[in-house]
């Protein structure tokens, strides 16, 4: 494949069975697709939102499986499904899915390796009315194995291509190349220490914003921070002074009751009082710096709209091509120097191991009320496993209570907080997830 233009095109043309059958060969799958009939579909075990599927060969064990599902099927649970049942009933075949929602947007390239039978899948989750450079990249890079001699060494590539290492190392260079711009464009007045500073907090502040943005929650506008930065340039510049310090120094950080009317333009943007949206000491010394309009326009065309982002963190059977809030604990710390994190107690904590010692953590808690081991194990981790509602159980769970008191970003916290939510859905607790998670937030985490 030649360009991201055309890789654009080719993602975009995907709504149709057609284009399905383009994106094959574009990925080096040259026969012809054939459809699988409702038998054979039941045989592979395929789940029943399916509503039409076609397979491809390559070389040798290489196989391709397109599939449509019902427009209201989520993507990441018929992908699970999918990879589940060819792992189990053609386990000598190496797979590449692309999942597309019927009269839907969303489109998933995956493929999956099996640890203790269990498959570890890597995926490009896309929006086909919403396609970045980082699909477009990561299409590029499939399309470009079909010139990789053997049929492992062509998996083991989908495999790194799709997971999410091969997208943070991109995204690493291109946001270090933003924020030194960002520093570089401050006025010479300002200490090179400050500046760094100053860039660094401005970009978590947009990061994090960027993860808002994807679940619909600043003003339901997938695209609010773009947009506003378009706006702003059409209509006269400067960005930082008229977009970015009343979004955050009065909107974000003022309740939705005392907000003026400038902060009420925004539209519907929640009042987040973590403290991250309050003027630093060193943004009050330098109070009149701003950077340029040209830096925050690298920022935005390098980074923030060139990248896909996910709230939904990697996990021991999901690795997204997209950058998820658990990687930029380590961007963010390499960013720093190394005085600067050892001042400021700035560690990265990797989320195997807040995995492993929350699930630890909440496992012992358990055995405590008559819970065994490994069905607590099973519960907490990332299984389908499934138990006989227990109300007692459920009551015990209700009350525990989880103290981080050196938190930093809550990493474990987050991680507890997903947890405990799921062991109550499963013990029983008839409320919606978002109910659940909201009690045990305001009951269990502390």
């Amino acid at each position: 494949m030649d360009s991201l233009t055309q890789a654009a095109r080719v993602i975009d043309a995907t709504h149709q069975l057609e284009g399905l059958d383009a994106l094959l060969a574009a990925l080096g799958f040259i026969d012809r697709p054939l459809p699988l009939d409702s038998a054979s579909r039941n045989r592979l075990g395929l789940p029943a939102s399916v509503l039409s599927a076609r397979v491809s060969t390559a070389n040798g064990a290489l196989r391709a499986l397109a599939v449509e599902v019902e427009p209201d099927a989520a993507i990441r649970d018929s992908v699970a499904s999918i990879a589940r049942q060819l792992s189990l009933r053609a386990p000598h075949l190496l797979w590449l899915i692309v999942v597309s929602q019927r009269g839907g947007s969303t489109l998933a390239i995956a493929t999956w390796r099996c640890v203790h039978s269990i498959p570890r899948i890597t995926v490009m989750v896309t929006d086909r009315g919403r396609v970045v450079d980082s699909d477009a990249e990561t299409v590029c890079a499939l399309s470009a194995t079909s010139e990789l001699a053997g049929d492992a060494m062509r998996h083991m590539r989908w495999l790194d291509i799709l997971g999410r290492d091969a997208v943070t190392r991109r995204f690493f260079y291109a946001l270090t190349s933003a924020v030194d711009g960002l520093a570089d464009s401050l006025p010479p007045n300002v200490p090179s220490t400050d500046s760094r500073e100053l860039a660094l907090i401005t970009t978590s502040r947009l990061l994090f914003l960027s993860f808002l943005e994807t679940k619909g929650w600043l003003n339901g506008d997938f695209g609010f921070l773009a947009n506003g930065f378009a706006e702003c340039m059409a209509t006269g510049a400067g960005y930082q002074r008229r977009v970015l310090e009343p979004l955050f120094f009065g909107t974000l950080n003022t309740r939705v009751s005392e907000r003026a009317p400038r902060a009420r333009a925004f539209g519907r943007v929640p009042f987040l009082n973590g403290g991250l949206f309050a003027r630093t000491a060193v943004e009050r010394i330098h109070r009149r710096a701003r950077f340029t309009d040209d830096a925050m326009g690298a920022l935005y065309g390098d980074v923030l709209v060139r990248f896909r982002f996910t709230a939904r963190e990697d996990a021991a059977t999901w690795s997204q091509a997209a950058i998820d809030p658990e990687m930029l604990g380590k961007v963010f710390e390499s960013l720093m120097e190394s005085g600067d994190r050892k001042r400021a107690g700035v560690y990265y904590t990797p989320q195997r191991f807040v995995e492993r010692v929350t699930i630890m953590t909440l496992t012992a808690a358990m055995q405590r009320y008559g819970l065994s081991r490994d069905c607590s194990e099973r519960l907490l981790g990332d299984s389908d496993s499934a138990v006989a509602p227990d109300p007692k159980m459920l009551e015990a769970v209700q009350g525990l209570k989880i103290l981080d008191p050196a938190c930093g970003s809550g990493a474990f916290l987050v991680y507890a907080l997903e947890r405990v939510a799921r062991l109550r859905i499963a013990l029983g607790e008839g409320i919606p997830p978002s109910d659940v998670r909201r009690s045990v937030l305001t009951r269990s985490i502390f």
